[in-house]
């Protein structure tokens, strides 16, 4: 079960996007050995049975083989966390061209059928929603999960930051959970929550907290309307204090590169505090209507949803989410009722990374750690959580998403094409600044982050030259930075202003430090090459009180001198937005010198100061550096990064 929506966490959220590394890690450690390619297959056709047996030796369940027209092989893939590689799986037992149905909680969801190797053709998908949609196998279900439980034991997570006097509450709680899928499209859950650590406050929303008391204790129903929708209803106790009832249809087009959801709940209140269950009847309506839009280009999804939220706030809400192999990371914005915010979205794969699956019952960690982050605590733009959820239950069965595989699936077939590595590359345009973002010492880069390259970085400025309260206080830089699309660069950024307090000139007592966050991006618009310069324009601190803020142009060239690397950049910063306090204001410029892989020499000029830096790439993905702000103050950092 995924955590409350939760406050501005600072500091925290960098350790928590950092996590993304660490899903990454153990997506590489846990995962199943990629096989070589499949040997060629003979001329003789394999048997039913024979496929039948690959796939059940394979971990799948809900199999059925039928040979003929329409339809040839279903299953249900709960062993491996992507669509993807059950699909190559399917294909070498089969051992010739197929049409297969995949399976959702004994339910088919799509049909798919995959380029051949000598064909460079891309990914057919189906829904039962389609007119033209296949007929689907009779005849018996070999492995049938109606006769396999699941016991997931899952976590809560939560904090908040920014109290005065409690300036870090942290909410632990296990979730022990029992999942049954009784019919086809059913899924029935049954949970417990057990505290481990909890520092939130009661209040009237929730009071029962500090106690052992019921997890989520619902029905949820999926099924199709043959050539209209998928349609979705679910019933009970949901979780975050709501019980109720929840229906919902959606309309995948086009293969997955459109989806049209819509969504109504209503939904009371329950607890179970000391004294006795506190309820509410069903006297809240919420609901949206979405448009999802698949470009394509990677595994990006672009969502609208326009509705009414829990507590009867009404507006907007805008998500770009992308999805790295089995973990999603999402930006998004609301519009409520004339208030904005704006945060992260993260869904997480928990390892192992391949699931036990045939067993009657098999005990597990949940299989995925969803969390959001919010830059302000406020109870508006909240959805209700916890019910049936159709594009959950499309996930990764669209033609963008299989085809963002399709270099894992060719090489897995034994066809031409293999599977990108996912070794980072210490590149010059991957070199994270002090800023948070790629560049030199203080000045941004012409490039980009290479696409999904991750860096978490820490950089101390001190006091003589700290942008917040300089002279008095030293800043603390905590930043993540990604390369999200091919010409996208974001990232987001903490600045703890060491010594000072919030409010203190209020309340000397406080102990709450200053802490300022700030979401950063670059679009390249001309990517730099040897003997060609790149542009880009970028935007610092776009929102919030703009402490940190930056708005350029910038242009640079790498090149080589005598065999050694090299790259120079100019740009200027603009006056665009208002703003508390600007860091690039002007022109400035930068040049380095990289002899070794593993080093770099760098000068700027900041628009303000000259710095020389020095970069140190040790080994792993480690990053340290070092610089001299004014040719005077010495400043220190490091970084790690990774490929998604």
């Amino acid at each position: 079960m995924p955590p409350r929506p939760g406050h501005p966490r600072p500091l925290i959220l960098c350790t928590h996007l950092a996590l993304v590394a660490f899903a990454a890690a153990s997506a590489r450690v846990g995962a199943e050995p990629t096989p070589g390619p499949a040997p060629e297959p003979s001329s003789e056709r394999r048997t039913v049975g024979a496929i039948e047996r690959g796939l059940l030796d394979a971990g799948f369940e809900n199999v059925t083989v039928l040979p003929g027209g329409g339809i040839q092989i279903a299953y249900e893939n709960r062993r491996f966390r992507r669509s993807i590689d059950a699909l190559a799986i399917a294909r070498a037992a089969a051992g010739e061209p197929i049409l297969v149905g995949e399976r959702r909680w004994g339910l088919i969801a799509a049909a798919i059928e995959p380029p051949e190797r000598d064909h460079p053709g891309t990914f057919r998908v189906l829904y039962p929603s389609d007119a033209e949609f296949p007929a689907t196998p009779v005849g018996p279900v070999r492995a049938p999960t109606f006769a396999h439980a699941r016991f997931d034991i899952g976590a809560i997570v939560d904090y908040r930051v920014g109290r005065i006097f409690d300036p870090l509450q942290v909410r632990a709680e296990l979730e022990p959970r029992l999942v049954l899928n009784p019919w086809p499209g059913a899924r029935v859950r049954l949970g417990v929550l057990v505290p481990l650590r909890q520092d939130f406050p009661t209040s009237e929303l929730q009071p029962d907290l500090d106690r052992v008391r019921p997890g989520r204790a619902s029905v949820d129903q999926f099924g199709w309307i043959p050539g209209l929708s998928l349609v979705s209803f679910s019933g009970g106790f949901f979780g975050d204090n709501r019980w109720g009832v929840s229906a919902g249809a959606a309309r995948p087009f086009h293969g997955g590169d459109w989806l049209i959801d819509l969504q109504a709940d209503r939904t009371g209140f329950l607890a179970f505090a000391e004294d006795g269950a506190l309820y509410s009847p069903l006297d809240r309506t919420s609901g949206f209507a979405g448009l999802t839009w698949r470009p394509p280009v990677a595994d990006v999804a672009v969502r609208m949803r326009a509705g009414q939220f829990l507590y009867g706030d009404r507006g907007v809400d805008l998500e770009v989410k992308r999805t790295f192999a089995d973990m999603d990371l999402a930006y998004f914005v609301q519009r409520t009722d004339g208030v904005d915010l704006f945060g992260v979205r993260l869904d997480l794969p928990v390892p192992p990374m391949t699931r036990s699956t045939g067993s009657w019952l098999s005990v597990q960690p949940a299989p995925r750690f969803a969390m959001d982050f919010r830059d302000q605590d406020l109870d508006q733009g909240r959805f209700v959580d916890g019910v049936a959820s159709r594009e959950e239950f499309l996930r990764q069965l669209s033609r963008t998403s299989l085809a963002d595989g399709e270099a894992r699936y060719r090489a897995r077939t034994g066809a031409p094409g293999a599977t990108p590595s996912r070794v980072p590359r210490a590149t010059s345009d991957n070199w994270v600044s002090f800023s948070g973002m790629t560049g030199f010492v203080n000045t941004p880069w012409a490039g980009v982050i290479s696409d999904r390259a991750l860096e978490a970085g820490f950089a101390s400025i001190p006091r003589a030259w700290a942008y917040d309260h300089r002279g008095t206080s030293e800043n603390q830089l905590f930043s993540t930075t990604l390369g999200f699309l091919p010409r996208i660069e974001t990232a987001m950024r903490w600045s703890r202003i060491r010594g000072y307090h919030s409010f203190q000139e209020i309340v000397p007592d406080s102990r709450l430090v200053d802490i300022d966050r700030m979401a950063s991006a670059r679009l390249a618009l001309l990517t730099p090459r040897e003997g060609r310069p790149g542009l880009a324009v970028g935007i610092e601190d776009a929102r919030g009180q703009r402490r940190f803020h930056s708005t350029y142009a910038v242009t640079g060239l790498p090149f080589t001198l005598a065999g050694i690397h090299a790259r120079i950049a100019a740009g200027y910063g603009f006056r665009i937005l208002d703003a508390t306090r600007r860091v690039l204001d002007g022109a400035f410029g930068a040049a380095e010198l990289a002899p070794w892989r593993w080093l770099r020499a760098q000068i700027e000029y900041d628009t303000e100061k000259w710095n020389a830096g020095l970069g140190l790439s040790p080994w792993a993905g480690l990053r340290l550096r070092a610089a001299l702000l004014n040719a005077e103050s010495l400043s220190l950092g490091a970084g790690w990064s990774l490929t998604l």
